[in-house]
C-alpha cells in the first residue's frame, strides 16, 4: 500500500503591497510603540508613553496610507 501526500500550498507573502504595514510592539521602557518598514514610527520619546489603543490607532492612520 502506497500512501501519497498533497503538498501544503506555499505561504504567500502579502498582496497588498500599495500600503504600509506597520506592527505595534510593546515598548521595553513602558508603553507601546508601532513601526513600519518604510521608516515611519509613533513617537519614540521617553516622556510620551503610548497605550496600545493610541499606538494601535496610529498604525492603523499610518497603513491606511500609500507607499511610495
Amino acid at each position: 500500500m502506497t500512501t501519497t501526500t498533497t503538498p501544503t500550498p506555499a505561504r504567500r507573502g502579502r498582496t497588498d503591497l500599495a500600503h504600509h504595514h506597520p506592527l505595534v510592539r510593546r515598548n521595553p521602557l513602558g508603553g507601546w510603540t508601532w513601526e513600519c518598514g518604510c521608516g515611519g514610527a509613533s513617537a519614540r520619546s521617553g516622556v510620551v508613553r503610548l497605550t496600545w489603543h493610541q499606538a494601535f490607532v496610529g498604525a492603523l492612520i499610518h497603513s491606511a496610507s500609500i507607499s511610495p
